[in-house]
């Protein structure tokens, strides 16, 4: 790992936004970019980079000629590449201090930006946010439903909370992130980056893993906030249901993977991931809803809800490991489109 230095008062911030998503009809970089223009970071010190198909650059060029208020607008093709090769390739022309990333169906909080700065300027080489699920006409994301789906969907990057008041920044362990709402100093991406050998798939745990193994330092900050694209078909169907074929390839491909002993389950191992996701669902709960500064009644009156939505994407997931246990190939095919 190489000695960091610290950062300007207002330093460059490259926001890299893939189309991948875009792409499969999920939501937009319009949307992506207007939520930009409401950030209260300097506009002049935010330099956009939008990467993905030839067609995609053309219609962004067209509508981004003129960059204000931003520093910069880039759009960067790349056909052919799947989600984090995009991000990969968005990250070379990056010229900022801070390397943002996020997909084309998110809308950033206003403090999303000035939140990674001062997350970063703190101390932390990496900077990672919390995640809502958009409602189902707007992109507000406090539906109390919507709170429960994203939270059993991205909470899991939410471990023990030593420290927490409104206000404050959180000493929490973090367990991971999501690359949707992930940030980090240029010069540590550099260093780490996406592996591309798996397509869309996997490579965020595995970079997690690298960035912690080289004594990184990866934070939370409560109010670095994105709303994503929504859809409860999306979500059980073909959401929950990739993530049981990433988790029984993860447990394989890194031995510092959580709960290894799964893996010893034999032809058990999809119930028994069922079980263990849906126990440990009730304390993600209790965290993210603390981290959103949620009544405690309100965060114990919607317990019953929680463990009824966890069985429904826990029992998705079981299907996806068993339909990767019967049918690897196929699976592999399936998950690296969605």
């Amino acid at each position: 790992m190489t000695t960091t230095h610290p950062l300007t008062t207002n330093p460059i911030v490259s926001v890299v936004i893939e189309g991948y998503n875009e792409s499969r009809d999920q939501g937009t970089a319009n949307n992506t970019m207007l939520a930009l223009q409401h950030q209260d970071y300097p506009h002049d010190r935010i330099e956009i980079i939008l990467v993905g198909s030839s067609v995609q650059v053309e219609e962004w060029q067209a509508a981004y000629a003129d960059p204000a208020p931003f520093l910069a607008v880039k759009a960067v093709a790349a056909d052919g590449a799947l989600y984090y090769a995009l991000k990969n390739q968005g990250a070379t022309v990056a010229t900022g201090d801070i390397i943002v990333f996020t997909d084309s169906d998110v809308y950033p909080q206003p403090r999303w930006v000035s939140a990674i700065v001062e997350r970063i300027q703190a101390g932390a080489d990496v900077s990672v946010g919390i995640s809502l699920f958009k409602s189902a006409h707007s992109w507000r994301g406090d539906a109390p439903l919507r709170q429960i789906a994203v939270c059993l969907t991205f909470g899991y990057i939410l471990g023990k909370i030593r420290h927490y008041r409104p206000g404050q920044l959180p000493d929490m362990e973090v367990r991971g992130f999501m690359d949707h709402n992930l940030a980090m100093r240029t010069d540590v991406f550099r260093q780490c980056q996406y592996q591309t050998e798996f397509g869309r798939v996997i490579a965020s745990p595995l970079l997690f893993r690298k960035l912690t193994q080289a004594g990184f330092i990866i934070a939370l900050h409560p109010q670095q906030q994105i709303v994503h694209y929504f859809a409860w078909w999306y979500w059980l169907k073909k959401l929950h249901f990739r993530y049981g074929y990433e988790v029984y390839h993860l447990r394989r491909l890194d031995p510092n993977y959580p709960n290894q002993w799964i893996t010893r389950t034999g032809i058990l191992e999809p119930v028994v991931t069922m079980i263990w996701h849906m126990i440990l669902d009730v304390p993600r709960w209790f965290r993210f809803s603390r981290l959103l500064d949620m009544h405690p009644l309100k965060r114990w009156g919607l317990l019953p809800v929680l463990i009824g939505l966890s069985g429904l994407a826990r029992g998705a997931e079981m299907l996806g490991i068993v339909c990767t246990m019967i049918s690897p190939r196929a699976m592999k095919q399936w998950a690296e489109t969605v």
